[in-house]
């Protein structure tokens, strides 16, 4: 099993970017960084737990890299300039979206 100490060793080892990789003593990892302006932003928290091998919590470290960047392009990307993937969108108000079926069909062409 994995202990306190041992994650931070881990976890020392990791890097990207100029980001900050933060862990605390109750098992959880998150990326710090700062954008234009010097805001800082702070990803989710993932959890870690003792029974990971030190490859899960290198490959957990990783994945919330690539989900935070994620986050980061769906705020970014827009359409008639509005960020129509939002991360933050109102779980209540997508499922509204969904029991209305207001979604886009491509159209087969005729005799498929």
């Amino acid at each position: 099993m994995l202990t306190p100490q041992n994650f931070v060793d881990i976890l020392n080892k990791v890097w990207y970017k100029d980001w900050t990789l933060k862990y605390d003593a109750s098992g959880w990892l998150q990326w710090e960084w700062h954008v234009a302006g010097g805001q800082r932003i702070s990803s989710r928290k993932w959890k870690l737990s003792p029974h990971m091998t030190p490859s899960e919590v290198v490959q957990t470290a990783f994945k919330a890299v690539l989900t935070a960047e994620e986050h980061e392009a769906r705020e970014a990307f827009r359409y008639r300039n509005e960020a129509i993937f939002c991360p933050h969108f109102d779980v209540e108000a997508l499922h509204q979206i969904a029991v209305e079926k207001r979604t886009s069909h491509r159209e087969e062409p005729n005799g498929s």
